[in-house]
């Protein structure tokens, strides 16, 4: 080192975390990109650990030069090599579980005519957005909100149009008017042949209010089953409740709700992430509720499954992004498992369990008009994700309830925007489609063996060794006559072969198999972000040369259908790059 050179300190910086474990050793790894600089003189490693108790051990800290291979593809290096080879067991004479058809939910707004749902200058529903929701078979309408549902007042959004006012839909606004209310939004899940989850406002409305909600839904017979009391109460700034304060509140709302419809579900939200670095304001929120409240929750509501959410962006690229969410769902899984476990010891005396409700979910990137990944969610990787987060979910024993945020959106949030003014359904609510379309309601036995890959710490989301790129989840028909096999390809360049071994299911031979696809990880459906006076979207990042992020369109990426004859028990299929695909088997 020239001493006679200045010390600066880089502008990036990586850290790994570990919150408590058994005791066991863990291994935490990750890669730190050091700038190829002049400037650049040391790398710094600190180790240090916070805590009142306990004991610590760091052994085996080492740095080296070289990047393994298992981290290049995360790393933005390309790999156009062959196959890789996976093996699949599916035991279909093994049923896990009836799989909720809750599972296929999303969210609605109130706000903005509940974000084009209510078309004003026909006084009636979109007929565009109920066809596209229709033909994508969402199950499950979350009702009105969102952060909406904090300071909705009910009963301005019932009654004739024209006496209807516009409000502020929270302190700092939106000002809107209350077109898209309680009737609009059972009439669009009727039309849709699914039902609401109404959330009710336990931050300035009172017990009574809620009461008298269920009372004007359910008074001359039971149209909502499922009522969430509170949004995201935890969360600091106004709306915020203490969890004792939340639980006080939750005890009274529900019973004076069941004392108007005591066959209602109603749920409790709580706290929870799986990422050790997203802001918690309360880290122990739903062990102070549940303990005080327990006994009265039918299902817990949690937003856990947001990725990759990147609270500040450190110049990654575009794999490097889509490779931290594509590990995020595995996470997730083991974050609803632990939760599973944490809810039984703290309800020892419950005969039925709480159920688990993931009542806000998805893709989620930027919200700055000046990131460079705030329009991403439309890409097929975020697909992917949706596809895997809904595979977690399926396979989750407690997880009754899905709710994807959200339906429509003129921003980016939406899984349906706009293309050349023309509602379009972006590729993650295909992935919804491929669940609903091409998937049964009875969970099999399937086990996969996958060649796997690293992913460092990005956003939300914390660095992951051994992420499978193939997920395989299978499911039969409620006749038993079709075995649907769906896989997951997360990786960008390379098929994947796998040898698949059905048991316990008498094939015919054939299948049809339906393929979500496109032409780049980034590929894209060709929404667009809407012209706002005074806002300036930023130039999107790419995934590279081959990128197709500006090339959006109808055949960019889509579902393909293909017809396999002549199959044995134990075939061969190549999972196509990025793709979700389902083989439909037919017994004979």
């Amino acid at each position: 080192m020239d001493i006679r050179r200045p010390l600066q300190t880089v502008a990036a910086r990586k850290e790994i975390l570990q919150p408590a474990s058994s005791g066991a050793p863990v291994l935490r790894r990750d890669v730190f990109q050091v700038p190829d600089s002049a400037a650049t003189s040391a790398v710094i490693v600190i180790c240090q650990v916070e805590g009142l108790s306990g004991t610590a051990y760091f052994d085996e800290v080492s740095l080296s030069v070289g990047v393994p291979n298992t981290w290049k593809e995360a790393l933005g290096v390309p790999d156009p090599g062959s196959s890789l080879a996976a093996t699949v067991t599916v035991d279909a004479g093994k049923s896990i579980r009836q799989i909720p058809s809750t599972l296929y939910g999303d969210n609605l707004e109130w706000v903005w005519d509940g974000g084009g749902l209510w078309d004003v200058s026909k006084a009636a529903l979109n007929s565009s957005l109920l066809r596209l929701t229709q033909a994508v078979g969402t199950t499950l309408h979350r009702f009105p909100g969102g952060m909406f549902a904090d300071y909705y007042a009910w009963r301005n959004g019932v009654g004739p149009l024209g006496s209807r006012p516009a409000t502020n839909a929270t302190p700092q606004g939106p000002f809107s008017v209350h077109r898209f209310g309680t009737d609009e939004a059972l009439s669009f899940a009727g039309q849709t042949n699914g039902q609401l989850l109404i959330t009710v406002n336990v931050v300035t409305a009172t017990a009574a209010d809620a009461a008298a909600w269920v009372r004007y839904v359910n008074g001359a017979s039971r149209r909502v089953l499922y009522w969430e009391i509170g949004n995201e109460a935890y969360v600091p700034g106004p709306a915020s409740l203490s969890p004792e304060t939340y639980a006080a509140r939750f005890l009274q709302f529900a019973s004076a709700m069941r004392a108007v419809d005591p066959g209602i579900k109603i749920g409790a939200i709580a706290d929870e992430n799986f990422s050790l670095v997203a802001p918690r304001q309360y880290p122990d929120w739903t062990e102070r509720v549940v303990a005080l409240a327990g006994n009265q929750i039918d299902f817990i509501a949690l937003h856990c499954a947001y990725a990759p959410a990147l609270n500040q962006d450190l110049g990654w690229n575009s794999r490097t992004v889509y490779s931290a969410m594509l590990a995020a769902p595995p996470m997730i899984a083991r974050h609803l498992a632990d939760l599973s476990r944490r809810l039984d010891a703290l309800t020892p005396s419950r005969t039925t369990p709480i159920q688990i409700a993931i009542t806000e979910w998805g893709p989620y990137f930027q919200t700055d008009p000046s990131g460079r990944y705030v329009d991403h969610l439309k890409t097929l990787s975020s697909a992917l994700f949706a596809a895997s987060t809904i595979k977690t979910f399926v396979e989750s024993p407690r997880t009754e309830i899905g709710n994807f945020f959200k339906l429509v959106d003129p921003l980016f949030m939406g899984w349906i925007g706009m293309r050349q003014e023309v509602y379009t359904a972006k590729a993650s609510l295909l992935a919804v489609q491929m669940f609903r379309s091409y998937f049964g309601p009875q969970l099999v036995t399937t086990a996969t063996v996958s060649p796997t890959y690293d992913s460092p710490a990005v956003g939300w989301v914390d660095a992951a060794g051994q992420v499978p790129y193939l997920e395989v989840v299978t499911s039969k028909s409620s006749d038993s006559k079709t075995l649907y096999v769906l896989g997951i390809n997360k990786h960008f360049d390379r098929s994947v072969r796998a040898h698949i071994q059905v048991q316990n299911f008498a094939m015919a031979g054939r299948a049809t198999v339906y393929t979500l696809s496109g032409t780049a990880p980034d590929a894209n459906t060709g929404t667009v972000l809407p012209s706002i006076p005074l806002v300036n979207w930023a130039a999107q990042a790419q995934i590279g040369p081959a990128s197709r992020f500006v090339n959006g369109g109808p055949l960019e990426v889509g579902i393909s259908n293909t017809l396999l004859s002549n199959l044995g028990s134990d075939f061969d299929f190549v999972f196509a790059p990025h793709s979700v695909t389902s083989i439909a088997l037919e017994a004979r």
